[in-house]
């Protein structure tokens, strides 16, 4: 029976998903794990070993944008797939949330990434509208994986040009992922009552 502990096989794509190792539907991987659950401790290990170098860069940028969240994907998962920091090439969707479509990736992040550094230059960025950017931002989902964990640093330095620290150990996976749901249908409510809870001002 294969192993289907991790949600890489959870991701669905109208077309063949070249991502995928058919045989153990794995994503194909450097080390060659062939199970679901070495490959997901694998990453665990090797996104933290990365995340302080990850983080680094990011706070030395001028701005924030696709650019930068490919160069974060790439610092943490660059071990792990050849296509780390690659935008993905396949259609996929989780539940009832479409993500866009590849062609569609580069020119709604370079929309919504403009007007959160149009702001951000002006000081006149709040921290609801951060919140809702990161509803906005996360339909992208422009990896085949490592998604959530590279945006979360990615709006960690977004909240703390703001004065604002951001412990996203004080929310749930289930939590983050239902906002996330409600963000989809642009009910941004339940984004910002998360943020609040786990955000603090420095």
């Amino acid at each position: 029976m294969q192993d289907q502990s991790k949600d890489h096989d959870k991701y669905f794509s109208p077309k063949h998903d070249t991502y995928l190792d058919q045989k153990t539907n794995v994503l194909k991987n450097i080390p060659n794990l062939q199970s679901c659950i070495e490959l997901e401790k694998f990453e665990e290990i090797i996104f933290q070993a990365r995340f302080a170098e990850a983080t680094s860069y990011i706070s030395k940028a001028a701005a924030i944008g696709l650019k930068e969240w490919q160069e974060i994907h790439k610092i943490c998962f660059e071990d792990i797939y050849i296509w780390a920091g690659k935008l993905r090439t396949i259609r996929i969707a989780k539940g009832n949330t479409v993500f866009a479509y590849p062609e569609a990736i580069e020119g709604e992040a370079q929309r919504i990434f403009d007007e959160i550094n149009a702001k951000s230059n002006k000081k006149a960025l709040t921290f609801e509208e951060t919140a809702k950017y990161f509803a906005d931002i996360n339909v992208l989902h422009p990896f085949r994986e490592g998604n959530g964990r590279t945006q979360r640093i990615l709006f960690s330095e977004s909240f703390s040009r703001m004065g604002v620290t951001v412990d996203y150990t004080l929310t749930s996976q289930e939590e983050m992922i239902a906002s996330m749901v409600e963000g989809y249908k642009t009910n941004y409510a339940p984004v910002i009552k998360l943020f609040r809870k786990i955000a603090k001002e420095n």
